[in-house]
């Protein structure tokens, strides 16, 4: 552990303050004011640097490795979020891990997939993780957070560790629950106290709130860590008082906590005792604990530190994890015709020695491809050997064979292998073996989340006075080329009602959500989006508030199945880039009001951001005598779409440099003028919803007047014309820059709107400048911000100074505490 201060130790709870220095950077001495019950003091017990000194661990590199943690349980393991998979991690994990770590403590061994997961989350209740550990096997099991190469040199040797200790338990979890799936596991009696079921599925919630790019920044990451050293100050200064985090902090206090020994050494020297942490305290409705939490904590750190509590891309996202919205995964079984792609073949098990092979595929009677290989220096009838054909390096295919399929047309794919010896060009002691496949092998099977399939096959010989065999398996996937008819329906104005479906996606799309009452108006269009080729229909509705800050999009499959939803997202879920490394700028970020952001998101979580600027807008100015005109120019939008997925980023304009108002985003394309969108990916909604907001973006952003459908104009885009823009939302009540540039105008407080899409840019928005106290410089010198769940912080009762965050951080804390 880091070594405490000499002159100044810190003391825990009970031991006399220390007189802080009044030149720390961290530490400002203010009036002491009275909050309810809470008296704050004049200082804190410790200084920022001696509290860094207590830190045992390299806390940024440990966060770097627990987000990575969590972004692979999120997206390659969503399974470990099943009841009955989870309920048989916890029986692996009290039954075989901890006794097996307990006897023989070993930091750098490798616990199945499954098993950490529940290990994680059971060490993010300290104290209930150290009875248990006592009460199951005698000892605190310690735990480090390692890095990928660190596990993948580890790994085989923890595998066999692990088989050492427990012979019949497989190390792989699938395997497990393969045995288990006869119900025996429904005998064990777990032994810990505390409820790990329960905390994986809060974890899922925390894991989203953290998912975005940015949490991985170094920069973002180092100032996260001051911030939790503020907290930890506070902590240690109010050791009674129930305070909360923001997420970029708390993420911190969690990768502090999974490792377990240096928690508890440095919770003892900071507090006499180990700090606690309450992660079951979720409920953001006033007056609850939280709430309460979250007043007490914002206003004892304005006293105390001069950044203020709220900070943009930390505070909460504004609805809970995706999965639990009520989306469901697209049915993959419904596409009738596409292509399909085999990225991987491999060849084992051959089962005599010649010269040469061939391996020829056909689709029906279409041969499709043929591979060759020589073969006379290798020993290819060894069980070891294999043949693998893959796209080679720097090819920009993702497959070495494509062919189109229709279900209606089923036909068998076959592949046949031809083994020979060559002599004078002819070929002789020739082996054939063939195999087939039928359609419905090749394709993703019933209920996959993925457009993936493995087949394999074994490959016999033609000739029955022979017996041999072959071994092929398979690797393909799909894609599709759908075209998509847009028919579009009427903008309708409609009053929420609360307690529907509409009004919990509005609560969570919603940036104003102060504005968010039973009957609040939003403008709703039902479009539908048909495949003329095999009827396959899409429904999207786009709904806008502009008094809300809302805009959304929802795309409904069969059976008005919820596949995915974008909305706009502020300066709560998004950094500026002065947060970020010079060198990781391209990271998703607000960083102007002119820029407006949406997020694509389904079940699985965020599927893409993207941001749009308006760029080159200048207005006609008519001319007279004396003073020559300016013809004016209508400007383009800027572009950037971060494919979450992929790790992506892609830049367009709108319109082109050639005036086109066709834009390509991914696997889709579409024009702003026209009704036909093209797509060859199976996330059909996903680029569905992807290019609905971009087209509305182009509303947004765009600062031209809005026109009538039949005005024409010489200089400026024909929106008003344009099937796409007006499926989008052009000319309805749309928060658009140009209405918050105007929100005085009518009665519309424009100030609480401006703080929760933007953060605080120094009181100037979009060219409106905000009235003197109306809570965006915050005279106690904190950020501005917010959430928007609630107006100018009169919720929290810290009324406009920005103390808390502007017009609503309230409810933007992390949903735990200690």
């Amino acid at each position: 552990m880091a070594a405490k201060s000499a002159t100044t130790p810190l003391p825990g709870p009970s031991t006399t303050p220390p007189a802080a220095p009044t030149t720390s950077a961290s530490t400002t001495i203010r009036p002491v004011p009275t909050y309810g019950e809470v008296i704050a003091a004049t200082v804190l017990k410790s200084t920022h640097d001696q509290m860094r000194k207590s830190i045992s661990i390299d806390l940024i590199t440990a966060c770097q490795r627990e987000v990575n943690f969590l972004r692979m349980i999120d997206r390659k393991a969503p399974v470990l979020y099943e009841a009955n998979v989870v309920e048989n991690a916890i029986r692996r994990y009290e039954m075989y891990w901890l006794p097996m770590q307990a006897a023989k403590p070993d930091l750098n061994n490798i616990p199945p997939l499954d098993v950490h997961w529940v290990w994680h989350c059971h060490m993010l209740c300290p104290s209930s993780y150290e009875a248990d550990c006592i009460a199951i096997c005698g000892s605190i099991v310690d735990h480090k957070l390692l890095s990928s190469e660190e596990i993948q040199q580890r790994y085989e040797q923890s595998v066999s560790t692990w088989s050492s200790y427990c012979r019949d338990e497989p190390y792989d979890f699938l395997n497990s629950n393969a045995q288990l799936a006869g119900g025996t596991n429904a005998n064990y009696t777990k032994k810990s106290t505390y409820d790990i079921a329960a905390a994986v599925q809060r974890q899922r919630n925390f894991n989203y709130q953290v998912s975005l790019p940015h949490f991985t920044a170094p920069k973002f990451l180092k100032d996260a860590i001051d911030r939790y050293l503020n907290f930890l100050l506070l902590k240690q200064t109010y050791f009674d008082q129930f305070l909360t985090p923001c997420y970029d902090f708390d993420l911190v206090w969690h990768t502090h906590q999974v490792h377990p020994a240096a928690y508890q050494r440095d919770c003892t020297a900071i507090f006499g005792a180990l700090l606690k942490h309450d992660d079951t305290v979720n409920d953001r409705a006033i007056n609850s604990k939280l709430m309460k939490g979250e007043q007490i904590t914002k206003k004892l750190w304005t006293t105390h530190f001069k950044d203020g509590f709220w900070r943009r891309g930390c505070m909460y996202r504004g609805h809970v994890s995706p999965v639990f919205l009520g989306f469901e995964s697209q049915d993959l079984s419904t596409i009738s015709y596409g292509h399909i792609h085999i990225p991987s073949i491999s060849l084992k098990k051959i089962p005599a020695q010649r010269e040469q092979l061939r391996l020829k595929l056909l689709y029906g009677s279409k041969k499709i491809t043929t591979f060759n290989a020589d073969l006379w220096d290798k020993q290819v009838t060894r069980d070891s050997f294999s043949l693998v054909w893959q796209p080679t390096e720097g090819n920009a295919s993702t497959s070495i064979v494509k062919f189109p399929f229709e279900k209606k047309n089923p036909k068998e794919l076959t592949v046949e292998l031809e083994l020979f010896d060559k002599a004078f060009l002819q070929k002789r002691d020739i082996i054939k073996l063939q195999g087939r496949l039928l359609l419905e092998q090749l394709l993703p099977p019933p209920n996959s989340k993925t457009p993936q399939a493995i087949t394999h096959m074994f490959l016999e010989t033609i000739d029955r006075d022979r017996n041999l065999r072959a071994k092929v398996n398979l690797t393909t996937s799909i894609s599709l080329n759908r075209e998509l008819e847009l028919i579009a329906g009427e903008f309708i104005e409609q009053p929420l009602e609360a307690d529907t479906r509409l009004w919990t996606l509005c609560q969570s799309a919603a940036l104003n959500r102060a504005a968010l009452v039973p009957g609040a108006p939003v403008h709703v269009a039902t479009h539908t989006l048909i495949d003329t080729r095999d009827g396959a229909k899409y429904i999207a509705q786009i709904v806008h508030s502009a008094a809300l800050l809302l805009s959304m999009v929802l795309v409904y499959g069969t059976e008005q199945r919820l596949l995915c939803m974008s909305h706009l997202i502020g300066a709560d879920s998004l950094p500026s880039k002065d947060q970020l490394d010079p060198n990781l700028q391209f990271l998703p970020h607000l960083s102007s009001p002119e820029e407006r952001v949406f997020i694509v998101l389904n079940r699985d979580g965020d599927f893409a951001i993207i941001k749009g600027c308006w760029n080159g807008f200048q207005r006609k100015v008519s001319g007279d005598r004396r003073h020559r005109g300016k013809s004016g120019a209508p400007g383009q939008l800027n572009v950037e779409l971060f494919n979450l997925l992929r790790n992506t980023v892609q830049k367009l304009q709108l319109p082109g440099a050639d005036g086109s108002t066709l834009f390509l985003i991914g696997d889709a394309q579409a024009r702003l003028n026209g009704r036909r969108m093209h797509c060859r990916s199976t996330a059909t909604a996903e680029h569905i919803a992807s290019i609905f907001s971009i087209g509305t973006l182009f509303i947004l952003c765009n600062p031209d007047k809005v026109r009538g459908r039949q005005e024409s104009v010489s200089v400026g885009h024909q929106c008003q014309k344009w099937p796409m823009t007006l499926a989008c939302g052009y000319g309805r009540p749309v928060p658009s820059n140009r209405f918050l540039a105007n929100g005085n105008e009518g009665g519309f407080d424009a100030t609480p709107a401006l703080l929760a899409m933007y953060g605080g840019y120094g009181g100037d928005y979009c060219g409106i400048e905000v009235a003197h106290g109306a809570g965006v410089d915050g005279v106690c010198g904190a950020d501005a911000g917010g959430c928007g769940s609630c107006s100018a912080c009169a919720a929290c009762g810290a009324g406009a100074c920005g103390s808390c965050g502007g017009c609503g951080s309230c409810g933007g804390c992390g949903g735990c505490g200690g």
